[in-house]
């Protein structure tokens, strides 16, 4: 139970970390940075030479989050109801997704073979464009340019009720993964818990419920949540096989770790840089 312990410990100072280090001045990335995968990424590094098969099913509930995460944020602009009443939306949305990760793992649903997972992370990141493209909002009449998450102390200080819904996302799938070493789907889909993303989906309806200017903001951070949700998709499957090699090669876990983190850096730089080419090429930069 140790090693349970000191697992949720290194990673949740990983993330105390990313919040230090990570300061978010534009609603796209904040919307991309939903589905982030940050307890996916953990979750993979620990699992050595299992990582593939967890990915198989992984990749389904981050499908389920990402979905998820995007028509939270799309009902949001749509209705004034339920920008009136987050409590209850995100309520509806945990009972939602609480209802089809049941089918997932009764049914044990997964993919099946490596070289589908390939093909399932790039057919997710096509028509991930194709909705954006076609969803894109008009140019905001506010500023997209805003802090919306400090970083350093302030955004640590801010972000304590995340860093104990992520320890303890941690702690499930660590716990989990010592009692049952051989459920690798059952361990694959808890690695892919959304109570991070729900609550900040929460804080956002929240804070901007009484905000004149909410329905612009809400509709800037939901343009891009599916591109968010692709790149996860596209670390989980890559990161997954780098481990998995690793692992058989008998490399470090220095070196596991060190490829999580250079990972981590990459797919914040994409969508950071993704943000900034999506909003020139609709011609709104000064947004």
């Amino acid at each position: 139970m140790a090693g349970v312990l000191l697992r949720t410990a290194g990673g949740t100072l990983l993330f105390v970390i990313l919040l230090w280090l990570v300061r978010i001045d534009d609603y796209r990335v904040a919307g991309m940075m939903l589905t982030f995968p940050m307890l996916n990424g953990i979750g993979l590094v620990a699992a050595g030479a299992n990582a593939e098969r967890l990915t198989k099913a992984m990749l389904p509930v981050i499908t389920l989050n990402g979905v998820m995460c995007f028509l939270f944020a799309w009902i949001l602009t749509a209705s004034e109801t339920a920008r009136s009443h987050p409590a209850l939306m995100t309520m509806l949305a945990v009972l939602a997704w609480l209802g089809v990760y049941a089918a997932l793992e009764a049914r044990n649903i997964a993919l099946a073979r490596n070289a589908t997972m390939t093909a399932f992370a790039a057919g997710c990141a096509l028509a991930s464009l194709a909705v954006t493209y076609w969803l894109w909002p008009a140019c905001a009449s506010v500023p997209a340019a805003a802090v919306v998450r400090p970083g350093g102390l302030a955004g640590v200080m801010e972000g304590w009720v995340t860093i104990g819904l992520f320890a303890a996302s941690l702690a499930v799938v660590f716990g989990f993964a010592h009692r049952f070493q051989n459920a690798h789907a059952a361990i694959g889909r808890l690695a892919a818990l959304p109570m991070v993303p729900l609550f900040g989906l929460y804080t956002v309806a929240t804070v901007l419920g009484p905000d004149p200017a909410a329905l612009g903001k809400l509709e800037t951070m939901r343009s891009m949540v599916l591109i968010g949700w692709a790149f996860a998709l596209l670390f989980v499957v890559a990161l997954s096989r780098y481990v998995m090699r690793s692992a058989f090669a008998s490399s470090s876990a220095f070196n596991r770790l060190a490829a999580l983190i250079a990972g981590w850096a990459l797919c914040l730089g994409c969508i950071v840089a993704s943000a900034k080419i999506a909003a020139a090429l609709a011609a709104c930069t000064g947004t």
